[in-house]
Order: structure tokens, then C-alpha cells, then sequence
């Protein structure tokens, strides 16, 4: 394994295999973001399998800062600059400040670990790009600010990583994707099986050659102090990425450290049998068996859009570390409460599946549940309030609501990794993946989400054309027009 530059002190490498699961790709691993912090005490390591939470605007959705530091765990955050930037991104606020990200987002420790610092993922877009009307160029890239499409340009995007950055932050590669034609709604945006269509040679050619530039100097400019991801061109065979592939290789050998490196989808075919379940929603795999020997040790983050417990299993077959929680949002603001697990008591009477989670919609039915929302459940949402309250909260449409649902959906998260963990480790992964998949339905089946929070700015501009239905109906209707 690759080590880091002699002048640093490592005692655990960037990224650390513990073990490896014999009949799939998932394997158990430890992830140490910076360079420079692994040489002292306090490391801030996670855990894989894991994920990592998106934010809005550097906020973790729902959830004040204080709030988050109280009740919410989260292994690592997600954070894109497109959020902050504007017209001319050195001369933002955020590029003004002189500050870190970490103290211009306020994003402290959790109060259970104060020492821990909450590694942060900083990229140029967001984990679920928004697509834009400008191609990028060779030396920008399209992005979504506040005051519209801009073009950002790549040595603008190194400046404010430099100033940004602390010893906790990945940096993410600017990556040159193809353009995206708006969906329907925003749904289909983050579901949809089959984002990329055919990409043709030139298009190829042009996006192998600039990430092949953007990625080299990213690593060049920050590996040496913090952990860099790298991706994967999605819709190109490995074969027509290897020039980029073997650069990559050739400055991981060069600089001697442990690079993180995220991979999007390259090949169409699963990794394994297991990962054929025709029941999974995600059809767009990585093959890692086609790559070279050298990326077998380098930390593998999926940043497509996962939708729901059953796609997190199947990328951890298919050998991810990490995993984007956008799914866990989108839950949340459809008024819906996370009630799996994985392992225990397996299969309910008959064996009938069950929802992955209840709709706090159906104001009849839990509006005299006393219960918490998930049994057994020990975060704050379920040890101070019950089904009842929130329903009632939801259907006033009170923004307290998605806060207290957003915590307890996290902290099933939390524990449905950590069980995935623990069966890797005690080389049970198969059996608790196959009993998941016969006890729960892969997505919500019975269920009418609500008409969820107050849509973001970023979520309208998915909707395609003016014409489309809005995702909120207006609360403001004609007195005529009422029953």
C-alpha cells in the first residue's frame, strides 16, 4: 500500500482494509481524511461501510447547526461550493471571509465525541448535480449559483479549496460530465436508472482528457495534506478512460500517498451474481475486476443517487466504501419515518414484506399512536415524542416536523451500517443482505407522501419547463374554487 510523504508522521494510512468479505466485493475498512491530522491523537477516522450526508447550503437539511451538534451522527459531510458562489467566485462572501469551511458553515463536534472534527467532502457541484445550460470548457466548469448558470473557472476552484480547506476536508475533483437534459420532475432526476445517454467519441475523448488534467493537478496541489477524490468517467468503458486511469496510477506511485477516489459508473454489467437481484432499482454498476491492481486499495465512494436501503446493500456488494445520502432527504421531506433494520428477528407472519417505513401523512391513522416512531429506537425524536405528534406536526405543516424526522431517519441509518459492519466483519454479509431483501419491499409501496417542506431554490430549476406541475401546491387558492 502507498504511504505518505516522509516528513509526515501516519500511523493508519489514508485508507485501511480490515476485511474482506470472501463471496462479494464488500469489505470492512477504516478512512483517515488528512494527511497531516493522522499524526496526532485526535484522528477523525470513519468506519466502512458508510455514508456520507449532503448538505444545503453547508447545513445538514432540517437540522440547525446546534441541533445537529446535539442529536445527529454523521460520519462525514458533504458540501459544494455552487451553494456559496457567486458571479465572480473570488469575490463571494465566502471567498472574503478568510475563513474555513468548517467555520464558515459552523459545523462543530458532536457533543457525545467533542474532539471528533466532522470530515468534510468539498467539490465544485453538488453529490446530485443540477443540470446546467453551458458546457464546460477547458478550463471551467458549469455550475448553479444563486444569480443563475455560471462558468467557474478551474484555477478559481483550486484558489478557494486552498483558502477553504482544513486539515479534515477531502477535496473533490472538478469532474467534466456531459450535459444533462432536465427531467420531468425532480424525482426522476435523482432515480433514474439510466442517467447518461450514448456519449459519442469526441465527447469521450474531450472528458478523458480534461479530467485527466483536472484530476492530476488536484492531486498534485493537495494530496500531499489531504485525502483527494478522484473520479471515474461514467458512460466510458474502462478501456477508453485508461490513459486517465494510468495517469491517476502514475501520481498516486509519484507523490506516495493513499488517495481517496470516488467512482461513478463505467460498465453496465454487475460486479457478482448477488448483484443481479432483480429487485434493485440500480442497474448502472461498477466492475471493479476490470480495474488495475493498483485502485484495489484506494477508498471507493459512490456519489450516484441511491434510492433506499436495497441500493446501499447492493453497492456494498459491488465493493463501495461510501455511499451519498441524498436518499435519506428525500425520505425525509416526503413525511416518511425509516422503521427497518437489518438482522434480528427476520421475517414478519406469512412472511409478507413490509414497507421500509411508515407515511406520517395518514393523519387517521396515527393520530392517537402514542408509540415512537420505530420500536426499540433510542434517538431523541423516538425517546421524547410519538407517531401522533408528528403527524400532527406534518399536517400543519410545521417545519418541526422534517427536524424531528430528519434525526430519527439518520439514526436508523447510523445503525443499519454499523450492523452492515459488523456482519462483514463476522463474514455474514450474505445472510443478512438476502433476509433484508426477503423481509422488506424495495421501495414504498402504499403509501401517498405529503406535499413535503418548502421546496428549495436548486429543486425548482430540476422541474424542466415552466409548464410543469409545481412540486408544492400553493396554500393560497381561489375562495370559489374551494369545497
Amino acid at each position: 500500500m502507498a504511504s505518505a510523504p516522509p516528513s509526515s508522521v501516519v500511523p493508519l494510512p489514508a485508507f485501511r482494509i480490515l476485511h474482506s468479505h470472501g463471496h462479494t466485493l464488500a469489505r470492512l475498512g477504516l478512512f483517515s481524511p488528512s494527511a497531516v491530522s493522522r499524526g496526532k491523537s485526535n484522528v477523525s477516522v470513519i468506519p466502512t461501510p458508510n455514508f456520507i450526508l449532503p448538505t444545503s447550503r453547508g447545513t445538514i437539511p432540517h437540522i440547525t447547526p446546534d441541533n445537529a451538534r446535539k442529536h445527529v451522527a454523521v460520519p462525514a459531510v458533504f458540501v459544494c461550493l455552487e451553494d456559496f458562489v457567486d458571479r465572480n467566485a473570488l469575490k463571494s462572501p465566502i471567498a472574503q471571509s478568510k475563513r474555513t469551511i468548517r467555520d464558515y458553515i459552523s459545523l462543530l463536534p458532536p457533543l457525545s465525541n467533542p474532539t471528533h472534527q466532522i470530515p468534510i467532502f468539498l467539490s465544485a457541484r453538488r453529490s446530485c448535480p443540477v443540470p446546467t445550460s453551458q458546457p464546460n470548457s477547458e478550463n471551467t466548469i458549469s455550475i448553479v449559483t444563486n444569480d443563475g448558470f455560471r462558468q467557474l473557472p478551474i484555477s478559481d476552484y483550486f484558489t478557494l479549496v486552498s483558502q477553504l480547506k482544513d486539515e479534515e476536508t477531502v477535496i473533490v475533483a472538478p469532474v467534466d460530465l456531459p450535459l444533462l437534459i432536465p427531467p420531468s420532475n425532480v424525482l426522476d432526476a435523482r432515480r433514474a436508472s439510466k442517467p447518461w445517454k450514448h456519449i459519442g467519441g469526441n465527447r469521450a475523448r474531450k472528458m478523458v482528457t480534461r479530467n485527466e488534467q483536472w484530476s492530476v493537478s488536484t492531486l498534485k496541489n493537495f494530496a500531499t495534506q489531504n485525502a483527494v477524490i478522484v473520479p471515474l468517467l461514467p458512460g466510458i468503458s474502462v478501456g477508453e478512460q485508461a490513459p486517465y486511469i494510468d495517469s491517476i496510477l502514475n501520481v498516486k506511485e509519484s507523490t506516495r500517498v493513499s488517495d481517496g477516489h470516488s467512482y461513478e459508473p463505467v460498465e453496465h454489467a454487475p460486479a457478482s451474481e448477488t448483484a443481479r437481484d432483480g429487485s434493485l432499482t440500480s442497474s448502472r454498476t461498477v466492475d471493479f475486476g476490470n480495474l488495475p491492481s493498483g485502485f484495489n486499495d484506494i477508498l471507493r465512494l459512490n456519489l450516484g443517487y441511491q434510492n433506499g436501503p436495497h441500493d446501499v446493500i447492493a453497492a456494498v456488494e459491488r465493493g463501495h466504501d461510501l455511499v451519498c445520502g441524498d436518499w435519506i432527504t428525500t425520505t425525509t421531506d416526503a413525511g416518511i419515518a425509516f422503521t427497518f433494520e437489518i438482522g434480528g428477528n427476520s421475517m414478519m407472519p406469512n412472511d409478507k414484506k413490509v414497507d421500509i417505513g411508515i407515511s406520517l401523512w395518514d393523519v387517521e391513522l396515527y393520530a392517537a399512536d402514542l408509540s415512537a416512531l420505530s420500536e426499540e429506537c433510542e434517538c431523541y425524536t423516538c425517546k421524547n415524542h410519538h407517531r401522533a405528534y408528528v403527524a400532527h406536526l406534518l399536517a400543519a405543516k410545521e417545519m418541526l416536523a422534517w427536524t424531528l424526522l430528519q434525526i430519527h431517519n439518520i439514526h436508523t441509518v447510523n445503525r443499519f451500517m454499523s450492523a452492515i459492519r459488523d456482519a462483514i466483519k463476522h463474514d455474514k454479509f450474505i445472510e443478512i443482505a438476502a433476509d433484508f431483501r426477503r423481509k422488506y419491499i424495495p421501495q414504498m409501496e402504499g403509501v401517498t407522501p405529503g406535499g413535503g417542506p418548502r421546496v428549495r431554490g436548486y429543486q425548482v430549476k430540476l422541474a424542466g419547463s415552466m409548464t410543469d406541475k409545481k412540486l408544492n401546491e400553493s396554500p393560497f387558492q381561489n375562495f370559489s374554487n374551494m369545497n
